[in-house]
């Protein structure tokens, strides 16, 4: 079949996502799946009947006829990874964020359009129906001009703020913490709703100091920040107050974001507790309003969110959607959206966030 799209996918945790949202997708069939530990390869290979299986990422470069490579492994992997793939002249998905820093980030981004290959980072958050109908809220012009935004983004880990080591704990392997884990999807949302942040002052905290080894060998102890607040400011001038934590005891994720401006204001919330976690809800306020009203999400946003159940729930239709806009990009030739141009932007924040705590100043972001 002349437009088959062949996948290669590496990392058995996230990536069980990705998959599922490729295998959804026409003439596209994930053919391989690569992971370091092989306890965890076959059974998800027999789960998504994936016919190729690879410990070794090399190998599965140089034997696999692939289009699209998928990388959902430790953050410390996605440089030497992702440069690989372009080198062997693949489609790259990089999970974010993108890079261990700026530098990383940049070469890939430069690599990429050197070898002409479709890149994306799955900023998932930004496939959500609320999120893409705030979007549509705010470019008409409903809040006015923004005077300040509150983004807060509260995970309780894994399902267990006091839960064991995992390599997202581990600095080396993943960077930062809660700041890359979470902060990276808060960064680029404020990003493609309102534009550039252009200076930050950040405060991070580790509040579990000490994690146990999966065996029970002993206690690790954590580098990594598990609490993150940092104030912004966008290039026009907009406040913007983020926070963003690990260790809270949440149904698993809480997401609320408030702009206030001035004609109006509106309220994105997501609540995983909730029955419409899968879309998300927005509510709106204007001048003469006694409390805020919730506004109906088009039907042309929401779709399969309504029926969508199983892996990844409430994000399932999402990871569908990313799958979707990197297979049309590569299919019609035009840039996927967002690309490792968007993910450099937010570690160009990121980057900055860390100075900020480390100096104790406001930083302005590259």
């Amino acid at each position: 079949m002349a437009d088959l799209l062949r996948v290669g996918v590496v990392g058995a945790g996230i990536g069980a996502g990705y998959i599922a949202g490729f295998q959804e997708q026409p003439e596209v069939e994930v053919t391989a799946l690569c992971t370091r530990t092989p306890t965890r390869l076959r059974p998800l290979a027999e789960r998504y009947r994936i016919p190729h299986t690879y410990t070794d990422y090399e190998s599965m470069l140089v034997q696999e006829p692939l289009d699209i490579v998928v990388i959902a492994t430790p953050n410390h992997l996605h440089h030497s990874m992702t440069l690989a793939a372009l080198d062997a002249d693949k489609h790259v998905l990089c999970d974010k964020p993108l890079g261990m820093n700026t530098v990383q980030a940049r070469e890939m981004v430069e690599r990429a359009e050197q070898r002409g290959r479709k890149h994306f980072v799955p900023f998932t958050w930004r496939f959500l129906p609320a999120a893409a109908y705030m979007k549509e809220i705010i470019v008409s012009g409903f809040v006015g001009q923004p005077y300040h935004i509150n983004v807060r983004y509260f995970n309780r880990a894994w399902g267990d703020p006091h839960g064991p080591m995992r390599w997202q704990y581990d600095r080396e392997q993943a960077g930062s913490g809660a700041l890359g884990n979470l902060g990276s999807h808060v960064i680029h949302l404020i990003h493609w709703w309102f534009g550039d942040i252009s200076r930050v002052s950040a405060v991070l905290k580790t509040a579990v100091k000490e994690r146990l080894y999966p065996d029970g060998s002993g206690q690790a102890p954590i580098q990594v920040d598990d609490i993150c607040e940092f104030l912004a400011e966008l290039a026009d001038g907009t406040p913007v107050v983020c926070d963003v934590s690990s260790v809270t005891w949440v149904p698993r994720t809480t997401f609320d974001v408030v702009v206030w401006g001035s004609e109006g204001g509106i309220i994105l919330q997501d609540d995983w507790g909730e029955k419409d976690a899968s879309t998300g809800r927005i509510l709106a306020t204007r001048k003469g309003d006694v409390v805020p009203t919730l506004v109906p999400i088009p039907s042309r946003l929401t779709g399969e969110f309504l029926d969508m159940p199983d892996y990844y729930t409430p994000f399932r239709a999402c990871f569908s959607r990313m799958a979707a806009e990197f297979v049309k990009a590569i299919r019609e030739d035009h840039p996927a959206t967002p690309n490792f141009q968007d993910g450099l932007r937010v570690q160009e924040v990121m980057d900055a966030v860390l100075k900020s705590h480390a100096e104790q100043k406001w930083v302005s972001v590259a």
